[in-house]
């Protein structure tokens, strides 16, 4: 009789003694002892079936055969001598198939669920990225917008202060222009676009437009990331905006550098100052704008001695 037929009579007596499918374990050690196996092992996809002889030797004469490639089916068998050909192999598989297709059935369910995953994980970036991308356009709106409001708010209490004097005509004018500026900035902000002066020339070229009687810039900066320098832009206004609300008339000092890795910028004014504790307190917007650039930000201020902000930000 040939080996096929042998493994073929071993495998229907096997299936016949019970009403139910024997497990695969049961099928394989069928087939082991037909051909003579002191081990056999054979490898569905991602399932393995084993079966060893209680006495069998150490694993040093091994036999490996691939039997198939979707899914991977690989057959092991000690010693190597009782490897049988690929035919004789068959018999088993068609009875394994079925443990093969529940194989890829689990494989194939665990992809889903991988996948579901990963489409989770989407959604929640998506959602932590409109979220930023919200509060980021809140805070440009807040800083950029509320320094010209400032400004305009100063500069018409000193036009109606001197609405008899000559030139009243021209400062007028200037309040215009400031109004135009100040909606192109809201406009451009809210289309979530870099301001023109920013993007054209940097901070440094941002903010030497800033200069004004109260204000002195110092501001020798070459371009950084556009993340860092609209960071670095928002919070210069945002700065000189506060020195102007709570230290009227103070001279305030805008200086900007590069030094070891770093792009720092400070505002500083010499108005009434406050007791600085060691947190951002009510500074706690700037700082979480710093802070999202990888960035600190120190406040040093007391009663009599002004105030200076300090945004250190690697670039």
């Amino acid at each position: 009789m040939r080996l096929e037929e042998e493994i073929g009579d071993a495998l229907t007596t096997a299936l016949s003694v019970s009403d139910t499918p024997p497990p695969p374990s049961t099928l394989l050690a069928t087939f082991a002892e037909v051909i003579g196996a002191d081990r056999c092992e054979v490898r569905l996809g991602l399932k393995a079936l084993s079966w060893s002889a209680r006495d069998a030797a150490p694993d040093d004469d091994i036999g490996i055969l691939r039997l198939g490639t979707n899914p991977d089916i690989i057959a092991t068998v000690t010693p190597a001598r009782a490897m049988p050909s690929p035919e004789a192999w068959q018999p088993l598989l068609l009875l394994l198939t079925p443990y093969a297709a529940e194989d890829g059935m689990w494989h194939a369910r665990r992809q889903q669920q991988e996948a579901a995953r990963r489409i989770d994980d989407v959604r929640w970036r998506a959602s932590a990225d409109m979220e930023h991308e919200r509060r980021r356009l809140e805070r440009d709106l807040h800083d950029g917008a509320q320094h010209h409001l400032v400004a305009l708010r100063l500069a018409m209490a000193f036009a109606d202060h001197r609405q008899a004097e000559d030139g009243a005509e021209e400062r007028l004018a200037a309040l215009r222009d400031q109004l135009d500026e100040t909606e192109r900035l809201l406009i451009s902000t809210a289309r979530g676009v870099l301001p023109p002066v920013l993007a054209r020339g940097g901070l440094s070229g941002a903010l030497a437009p800033l200069e004004a009687p109260d204000l002195e810039v110092h501001a020798d900066i070459s371009r950084l990331m556009p993340v860092v320098e609209s960071a670095l832009y928002f919070f210069t206004l945002e700065a000189v905006g506060n020195a102007r609300r709570h230290a009227a008339g103070a001279h305030i000092v805008v200086e900007a550098r590069l030094e070891g890795g770093r792009a720092f910028v400070s505002v500083s004014d010499d108005g009434p100052g406050f007791t600085a504790s060691g947190e951002a307190g009510g500074l706690a917007y700037l700082a979480q704008r710093i802070e999202a650039v990888g960035g600190t930000l120190e406040v040093d201020s007391s009663p009599g001695a002004g105030t200076r902000l300090s945004a250190s930000v690697p670039y």
